[in-house]
């Protein structure tokens, strides 16, 4: 984002336990910001994000795949979500996945109302093509 900014907060991807691999694409008001690569080698992944001059509710939307080892059996998920980040400036988010990868938000776990998701699959996100 060119220009004057209304500050910036961070967006943190961590690797699960069970996680082997991930590639997630973060976009924020419809623009990609960022794609968080995560393998047993890379674990994590933080990036700052300028916030929008003069906005105070910034949507986002998450895209990617995750394979996990569950229960002994290698399972890949699409993961996808979308939701509003209230005030961000300063904020400190975590893309969180719950209910077996079937859930992937933003979240801060400081501040619980920064953030809110629509639970479900984001119609956003396109399938990945080869």
């Amino acid at each position: 984002m060119n220009g004057p900014t209304g500050g910036s907060f961070t967006v943190i991807d961590r690797r699960a336990e069970d996680e082997i691999s991930e590639v997630s694409r973060l976009y924020i008001n419809g623009a990609l910001v960022s794609t968080f690569a995560l393998s047993i080698n890379h674990d994590s992944k933080a990036i700052t994000v300028p916030v929008p001059l003069g906005r105070l509710d910034v949507p986002y939307v998450l895209c990617g795949e995750i394979t996990v080892n569950h229960n002994g059996h290698i399972e890949s998920h699409r993961v996808s979500s979308e939701g509003v980040l209230h005030n961000p400036d300063s904020h400190y988010y975590e893309a969180v996945g719950t209910e077996n990868f079937n859930d992937f938000y933003l979240t801060d776990y400081a501040d619980p109302g920064a953030a809110e998701h629509q639970p479900g699959h984001s119609a956003k996100c396109a399938a990945p093509t080869s």
